[in-house]
């Protein structure tokens, strides 16, 4: 596929955002593609006059705790969620992983546009990500794969189109989703706190194609 140029935004507490750029810098420009990073949120507020093809989020502002850093962002502003969202309903993409559904549940704004919003996580343990027999484009050809993760519990909207799901005490949690938004597009990957996932062969598989989907649907 063409060459994209990529925005990926982070910032927040909790997660290594440095070790994530550079496995995604690696990632994209071995496939071609560009990638800019930036902690800047207010960047959101010029994609309009930027010439981004996608947004990717990798990002975890949550309210601050005794112990944390408090320089950070708790969430997105008004005017960062309205420029980001304004941008996507007019063609633009947004890939969000991980962490961007920690942007709050005090922010339905972002809630709405990311198609749901994190709750809560266990410790890290190993479980199985698995397809819907239903393929869609970013999860052809992948098939269940293991990882040891944070196992993202997650609230979300019935909007929101399920491909990816891992099961715990007998109940299937979405891991993989997408959503519309006016004349461009979500997808949301849950998986993704360390580099024992980002190196993993199908994780990687995904981001490429969510990338190729994404810019071209």
């Amino acid at each position: 596929m063409p060459a994209k140029r990529v925005l990926l935004i982070l910032g927040g507490m909790y997660h290594d955002f440095e070790g994530f750029a550079t496995a995604m810098r690696l990632l994209l420009e071995g496939a071609g593609h560009a990638l800019d990073a930036t902690y800047d949120l207010d960047t959101l507020t010029q994609l309009d006059r930027s010439d981004y093809d996608l947004v990717m989020s990798y990002t975890s502002l949550s309210p601050h705790r005794e112990g944390h850093d408090d320089t950070t962002p708790e969430t997105l502003s008004d005017d960062q969620v309205r420029g980001l969202t304004r941008w996507v309903q007019s063609g633009g993409a947004l890939l969000a992983m991980h962490g961007a559904t920690v942007s709050g549940p005090d922010n339905p704004a972002m809630r709405a546009l990311m198609g749901g919003v994190f709750v809560s996580h266990p410790p890290q343990f190993s479980f199985m990500v698995y397809p819907l027999h239903r393929r869609h484009p970013i999860t052809e050809g992948v098939e269940a794969f293991s990882v040891v993760d944070e196992f993202y519990v997650e609230e979300y909207d019935e909007s929101i189109d399920v491909h990816m799901v891992a099961l715990d005490r007998g109940e299937a949690y979405p891991m993989v989703w997408t959503r519309p938004e006016g004349r461009g597009h979500v997808a949301h990957i849950a998986m993704g706190h360390g580099p024992g996932v980002w190196r993993l062969a199908p994780y990687q598989q995904l981001i490429l194609q969510a990338i190729t989907w994404l810019t071209s649907s």
